[in-house]
């Protein structure tokens, strides 16, 4: 298991959320959040938009050429239009680092800080300068 599944496994025993490419960008993101937790101990329960991070599309972007003619990506083998919103991008194994988003509301900050020991304990390294403004960046590799 790659040490960013040991960080989703640990922080979904907190009651957070960590999400992988969710469509497009940032805004989008926040828009396509699911309202339930998909698994883990909280399975089913609501999701507190105050213990979530997660990246999107534009964050692990595969690099691909795109068909002027076609009007589409040219996808590299192996990846096909159902594995992306609208974005093509790389997997939790195909990277070892990203940026995420969070609540930059009072208690999503507090929240945030409760679980950097969470971060590293699951064998992760974080860099994040305490401000709500800035996304926190997490390295699993």
């Amino acid at each position: 298991m790659n040490k960013f599944n040991t960080l989703k496994e640990r922080l979904q025993e907190h009651g957070w959320y960590l999400g992988w490419a969710l469509p497009c960008c940032q805004t989008c993101a926040w828009m396509e959040l699911p309202g339930e937790h998909p698994d883990g101990p909280f399975k089913d329960q609501d999701i507190d938009l105050d213990k979530v991070l997660f990246n999107h599309e534009q964050d692990c972007q595969l690099d691909c050429d795109w068909d002027d003619e076609k009007q589409e990506y040219i996808l590299p083998e192996g990846v096909t239009r159902d594995d992306y919103s609208v974005f093509p991008h790389t997997t939790t194994e195909q990277q070892t680092d990203s940026l995420f988003c969070f609540s930059g509301e009072d208690q999503g900050i507090e929240n945030l800080k409760m679980i950097l020991p969470v971060i590293e304990q699951a064998g992760c390294t974080y860099e994040w300068n305490g401000s709500p403004n800035a996304r926190i960046h997490i390295d699993w590799s």
